[in-house]
């Protein structure tokens, strides 16, 4: 796969470090995401941002033309288009295709009707 500065690219976080994520791409590439490159907050824990086998979605801020190495930045990538597998403080997007409500929307009427007996039986 040929990255090129500025695409935004989903990686695999395989290695975790206290000044860095490292992670790997399609194609066996690998790269770095400095933990300045998180958010403009200060970072406090970086495992809140991802641990190994967490995906998010980066953007390329430089490639070494010996290696192929990316260095990537998660602050970078639009807000609308952040996504992250780790349950964190960041906001996760969803695309409203991944939404589905379907079972809640069935399910909740009787479970509050459930509640309500309990709550007039005490």
């Amino acid at each position: 796969m040929n990255y090129q500065v500025g695409d935004l690219i989903i990686g695999k976080v395989t290695s975790v470090k206290p000044y860095a994520l490292f992670l790997s791409f399609e194609g066996e590439v690998k790269g770095l995401l400095h933990i300045s490159e998180l958010s403009d907050a200060y970072v406090r824990d970086i495992e809140k941002y991802g641990t190994v086998g967490d995906t998010m979605k980066v953007k390329v801020l430089s490639i070494d033309e010996s290696n192929g190495f990316l260095r990537v930045s998660l602050k970078k990538v639009p807000e609308k288009e952040q996504f992250s597998s780790h349950v964190n403080e960041q906001r996760i997007f969803l695309e409203e295709k991944e939404i589905d409500f379907t079972i809640l929307k069935e399910h909740l009427p009787t479970w509050i009707e459930n509640t309500l007996k309990k709550v007039e039986e005490k």
